[in-house]
């Protein structure tokens, strides 16, 4: 169907490249950008699996359109793991699990170069009356903590260590 598959093909790669890249600046999730192609990908099997047409002959009515065996099997699985993906994901995400705590090198998928150096950390904090809520940007753990009469950005740095594991 297609004309100029190399060219096509160069093009989501270089898309897929720069999708990778902007996921590793701040406030960027390549874990998101690899569960989306994933899906995407698998989704393809489960909906866009093309039918084999053998002779086609516009003059004759009864063209042949048969999917292979392997083409059924594909989207049985696809669909399989698209289901277990989702479904898994989705119980992980409302209990709150956080997999961060059972992946240790997890964090160097989303990281720019700055922020990968051993002993870095960076957090986002923000106050709310007496409440103090801080995000580590390393690893995503956050916490909403109370001030007590101390300086706030003293409190604030010392929580920032406390969450990013340092």
């Amino acid at each position: 169907m297609h004309t100029h598959k190399i060219d096509e093909m160069l093009i989501l790669v270089v898309i897929i490249v720069l999708d990778l890249a902007l996921g590793t600046f701040p406030f960027g999730s390549n874990f998101s950008n690899i569960g989306g192609f994933t899906s995407g990908f698998l989704l393809g099997f489960v909906i866009l699996t093309r039918r084999q047409h053998h002779w086609l002959n516009l003059n004759k009515s009864n063209t042949s359109q048969k999917q292979e065996s392997y083409q059924y099997a594909l989207r049985i699985i696809s669909f399989v793991l698209l289901s277990v993906g989702l479904v898994g994901g989705g119980v992980l995400f409302f209990k709150g699990v956080d997999l961060n705590d059972y992946c240790s090198w997890c964090h160097y998928i989303t990281c720019a170069p700055p922020s990968c150096k051993p002993g870095y950390i960076s957090c986002e904090d923000y106050q709310i009356g007496n409440k103090l809520n801080v995000t580590c940007l390393n690893n995503g753990r956050s916490g909403i903590f109370s001030l007590s009469n101390r300086n706030p950005d003293e409190q604030a740095e010392e929580l920032c260590y406390r969450l990013c594991g340092k």
